[in-house]
């Protein structure tokens, strides 16, 4: 933008002065005298540094001015939304980037093109109402539309109208709005599944606008009632008019404890009376769905649910409650139901005295209490075991488990007593269980036993024939694998047949028990020894080698002989005669151990009371 500045030289300046004073134009040798015109020339040289320090004003101002719409072009071509600006006939005479991305075109092409023609035919006449209701209101319209853009691809939008002034156009705004019209479909389709879904499974919805105490009922909500979905009405007295008028104050404080708040959600249980006059008993559950920015309820959604036949088996399950209760308490073991959330609700006689022997009183085993805080009790806080039994009893109430049995160890004042804890479902329904205390500690005492004799000499305490050989099997297979010298020991004791013959076998019997207690105090942790009937055993030493085995075989020896057992006051000594071997390639322990056995005939052969070491192969050394 240029400006034209005043003129410079003294006579243009004196010519223009004269003019504006209404004097004639003069030439240089003018009427006016040196007086008057040095004057004129002062007041003209004031005048002109006031209007040049005022044009210097103005161009500071403009350049201000320049830069304010540079800036404010940018904001306006960067602006989220889409900006438009119409003439009084609705032509587009500005446009920013975001508008025309949202029209998918390019900006120059849009210029000069009238505004409607962008939206679909049938949105074209109310774009055109609305833009001229808000030029001849100058309010400010609102409308939201769809349009296309090149891709056909269908886009909503809000548009908001401004007017410029009367006459002058519009100034228009475009915000894209098409997320949230998806998502506010996937909602309403999300409701209608969610609907569709409880009327599936029998519950009638309910969604309560409670500004207006307008009521939307799904159709098995009527249904319930004995009414066709046109039937029941549209407020919330159709349905607590329908209250049995024994509950009507108890549901109603229940679902306005919701409503203020005191209540995350809404519950109850009710008789509801149907079309036909007959009563059903209902489950009614809610919650507030959306709240104002006061805290005032807004909409509320929830459902009912028919529960008739559950109360009718639970009033027949009270009328036979007290034969039930007699044949729990007849049973000796203890036994309680439990809910799906793992409180008692039944328990027997020995629950009871239990909890009153045990100081507990009613904090234990009585219905209402909780079956963690019993198993904390019964199973001497072991938690691996109440942790165990935990599970075992939640997955057999989500029927992920058809039954669970639990064996555990209860130990108390000195005395270890051993129980069965078995968990059974209630085939009701309710997600209920049976959980079962045995003691079995009479039957854990002759399991023991019977596993006891059946792996250990009872006599002596060195494994019985059976567990050796199996046990020294497996560590053949071991060192075999690996390549780890192995060495076998055949033992017999010396003349033990003499020895019953002229002491007794009491005294047989003690030598036995002898024996085995001093070679477990020469043989290593890793060592093994086993009776293999009468007075013969055998030893096995894992990693050890042919040289070792003969170093510990010959310390038992010695050990024995320097050992008597001492019976009545006298000491009777005995020796004893052992043959060793060491692993070569054989293909089993048995043949491994019947080479240390003919070494064990060569000891005897030779003497008795030595040890007599197999050689007659190369010892695997690995």
């Amino acid at each position: 933008m240029n400006y034209k500045k005043n003129p410079l030289d003294a006579e243009t300046l004196r010519q223009l002065a004269l003019e504006r004073f209404g004097h004639p134009k003069v030439d240089s040798a003018g009427d006016l005298s040196a007086e008057q015109s040095q004057g004129l020339l002062e007041d003209l040289a004031i005048s002109k540094i006031e209007l040049e320090l005022q044009n210097e004003h103005l161009n500071a101002t403009r350049a201000q001015l320049e830069l304010a719409l540079s800036q404010s072009t940018e904001l306006y071509d960067f602006a989220p939304v889409g900006c438009f600006s119409t003439d009084g006939t609705g032509l587009v005479v500005k446009l920013n980037l975001a508008g025309a991305r949202l029209l998918g075109q390019e900006r120059a092409r849009i210029l000069g093109t009238r505004f409607d023609q962008f939206f679909p035919e049938s949105e074209r006449s109310g774009i055109n109402t609305l833009l001229r209701a808000s030029m001849e209101s100058g309010d400010v319209r609102r409308c939201e539309v769809a349009l296309l853009d090149k891709n056909r691809t269908q886009k909503h939008m809000q548009v908001e109208l401004a007017p410029l002034g009367h006459g002058l156009g519009c100034h228009a705004i475009l915000v894209d709005i098409t997320e949230r019209k998806q998502l506010e479909q996937k909602l309403r389709e999300s409701e209608a599944r969610w609907k569709f879904a409880l009327d599936a499974v029998g519950d009638g919805v309910w969604d309560w606008d409670v500004r207006n105490g307008a009521v939307t009922y799904s159709s098995r909500f009527a249904q319930l009632y004995g009414f066709d979905s046109d039937e029941f009405g549209i407020h919330v007295e159709s349905w607590s008019s329908r209250i049995h008028p024994d509950d009507r104050q108890r549901v109603m404080a229940a679902l306005q404890r919701c409503l203020t708040g005191n209540a995350a959600s809404y519950s109850n249980e009710y008789r509801g009376q149907c079309k036909d006059g007959s009563w059903k008993w209902i489950l009614a559950r809610g919650a507030v769905f959306s709240r104002d920015v006061d805290g005032a309820v807004l909409r509320m959604i929830g459902t009912h649910t028919d529960v008739t036949v559950r109360k009718q088996m639970e009033e027949t399950v009270q009328v036979v409650s007290g034969l039930q209760q007699a044949v729990f308490d007849s049973l000796p073991f203890y036994i309680a139901v439990l809910d799906r959330d793992g409180n008692i609700l039944q328990t027997n006689a020995v629950w009871k005295a239990y909890a009153a022997v045990n100081g507990f009183g009613n904090r234990c085993g009585f219905v209402g209490a909780s079956y963690s805080d019993v198993l904390e009790t019964v199973m001497g806080g072991v938690s691996e075991t109440i942790g165990a039994a935990s599970v075992g009893i939640a997955a057999v109430m989500s029927r992920e488990q058809p039954s669970y049995q639990l064996e555990y160890a209860y130990r108390a004042a000195g005395e270890t007593r051993w129980f069965v804890m078995k968990v059974s479902p209630v085939s009701d329904g309710q997600g209920r269980v049976v959980v079962s205390h045995q003691d079995v500690s009479s039957l854990k005492e002759a399991e023991l036993t019977s596993l006891r004799l059946a792996n250990y000499d009872d006599l002596t305490g060195a494994l019985s024939r059976r567990n050796f050989l199996e046990v020294a099997e497996r560590e053949w297979m071991r060192s075999t694998r690996y390549q780890l010298p192995l060495m076998a020991l055949a033992v017999d004791l010396d003349r033990f047949k003499t020895i019953n013959d002229e002491n007794g076998h009491s005294i047989g019997d003690a030598i036995l028990k002898n024996f085995v207690q001093v070679a477990n105090e020469v043989l290593r942790e890793s060592d093994v020894i086993g009776r293999m009937g009468g007075d013969e055993f055998a030893v096995l030493l894992p990693n050890t080698t042919l040289e070792g085995g003969r170093a510990l075989a010959l310390r038992i020896v010695d050990k024995v002989s320097s050992s008597p057992v001492e019976v009545d006051g006298r000491d009777v000594s005995y020796t004893v005669s052992i043959g060793g071997s060491c692993l070569l390639r054989e293909a089993s322990f048995a043949d491994l151990f019947k080479r240390a056995d003919a070494a064990l005939y060569q000891a005897k052969n030779g003497g008795r009371d030595r040890v007599a070491i197999d050689t007659s192969g190369t010892p695997c050394l690995w």
